[in-house]
Formats: C-alpha cells, sequence, structure tokens
C-alpha cells in the first residue's frame, strides 16, 4: 500500500468504527435509551484506538444517533418522533456562503463513487447501488474557511445530466441548480468539534469549534437529491434571521 493510500486508510478508520456502531445500533445490539460500554471496553472490541473510537462517536453524536451524559457514558438516543419541516429550497443558499463571514475565493473539489454503506443509504432513503461521495474545500488565499461533505445517489448523475469528466458541472448542481425550482430544503444546525478531522487534508480551525449544517435537498415527491455536511469554524459563522 503506497504511503499516501495507507495514510488516508488510516484517516478514515473512524468512519468504518462509525458504519459498525451504527449497525449495532440500527440492529437493537445497542437498543435506544442503553448505555454504551465504556470507551475502553468498547475500544476493546472494536479492536480500534480510543481516539479511533472517540472521533467515530464524535460523529453519531452530531447525527443524533448517540449523546453524551459528562462522567455518566455514551446513551442511545430514541428515534426522533418529530416531522421534517421542509421550506421552499428557493428561499435557501448554500450554508458557506450564507453564515461564513469571509467570502470564499476558490473551492477545492474530490469526488469518488463507492457502493454505499448502511448509514447512507438510510440518509438518502431509497435503495441506489452506488452514491457519489464530493468533499470540497472552500477556500480565500491560501486560507481553508470551510468544508461540505455531500451525498448523491447514482440515478441523480444522469437525470441532472451532470457530466462527471466535467468537475465544475457538479460543483454548480450542488451550489446553485439543486436549490432551484421547487425542490424543498430542511437543515439543522448544532455544534460540532468533528470538523477538522472530517475535513481531512486540512485544518480548518484551531479551536475545534464549528457550526454544523445537516442540509437535505428534496424534489417535489419528497425523493432525496442530495445530503451533506457543512462545517463552518464557530469563529466565522455569522446567521441573520428576518421575519
Amino acid at each position: 500500500m503506497a504511503n499516501s493510500e495507507k495514510e488516508r486508510h488510516n484517516k478514515l478508520k473512524y468512519v468504518k468504527v462509525y458504519d459498525r456502531l451504527y449497525e449495532m445500533i440500527q440492529n437493537g445490539t445497542f437498543p435506544p435509551e442503553t448505555r454504551l460500554p465504556s470507551e475502553t471496553v468498547l475500544a476493546e472490541q472494536l479492536d480500534v484506538s480510543r481516539m479511533t473510537l472517540r472521533k467515530a462517536l464524535m460523529l453519531l453524536q452530531e447525527d443524533g444517533m448517540t449523546r453524551n451524559v459528562q462522567g455518566v457514558g455514551h446513551f442511545v438516543c430514541s428515534p426522533s418522533e418529530n416531522g421534517e419541516d421542509l421550506q421552499p429550497v428557493n428561499a435557501c443558499y448554500h450554508p458557506v456562503y450564507s453564515y461564513c463571514t469571509e467570502h470564499p475565493d476558490s473551492v477545492e473539489m474530490a469526488f469518488r463513487i463507492e457502493p454505499p454503506t448502511k448509514s447512507i443509504a438510510d440518509v438518502l432513503k431509497q435503495y441506489t447501488p452506488a452514491v457519489v461521495i464530493v468533499d470540497r474545500w472552500y477556500k480565500k488565499g491560501q486560507t481553508t474557511l470551510a468544508y461540505s461533505l455531500s451525498f448523491l445517489p447514482i440515478g441523480l448523475i444522469g437525470k441532472e445530466k451532470i457530466d462527471l469528466n466535467n468537475s465544475q458541472q457538479l460543483q454548480d448542481y450542488l451550489e446553485n441548480r439543486c436549490y432551484e425550482g421547487t425542490n424543498r430544503c430542511r437543515r439543522v444546525c448544532s455544534h460540532s468539534a468533528a470538523g477538522n478531522f472530517t475535513a481531512l487534508t486540512y485544518t480548518l480551525s484551531e479551536k475545534d469549534s464549528f457550526l454544523l449544517v445537516q442540509e437535505t435537498i428534496y424534489d417535489t415527491e419528497g425523493s432525496v437529491l442530495v445530503s451533506s455536511k457543512h462545517y463552518i469554524p464557530s469563529e466565522l459563522f455569522r446567521i441573520e434571521i428576518f421575519y
């Protein structure tokens, strides 16, 4: 294994741990409202370091799968009973351009096509033989301001006539076209400490404190078009609300 591949494998090990824990929660190994084993025990059971486990637990917590009670442990959350509050998508703009106080002057993008994990398939709420996973790093000069991670079902690429040989078309869809027309949008904003290790390639903030915007775009029939996570350093976050 080349050094770069080995480095990426090690960095993404926490994602595999996340997927294993996600499935254990979904299949009832860890039922709702029960406490997970201690970090020491769980790390031994999964044969990973406690650092890798903690990164996976951070992702579970920001996705609403678990909650941490200081000094007590990690508990499995009950499934949300709240309905999805959808807003007309034309009232939304890309979160990095909406909520970041610094405006990026360039975007570095990478994408890959993979079979969906159970967690991704559950987020997309549909069968898809493959998913397009897109990373974007928003920059101003040499400084990385924010990071976005998106998942798209492979069928959408053909439906929207996106040429993957032209990465600008994919970026344009994710930053502009998916917000147009009669689509609908759901956003959940929360705090996260996972932005730096999720962004992989670049450090976003020395403070490890981020606004996390979890965003889902739906078509008029309720099918998921795009599911995204947007990380903005807390020191660069600002939101204005008009009534």
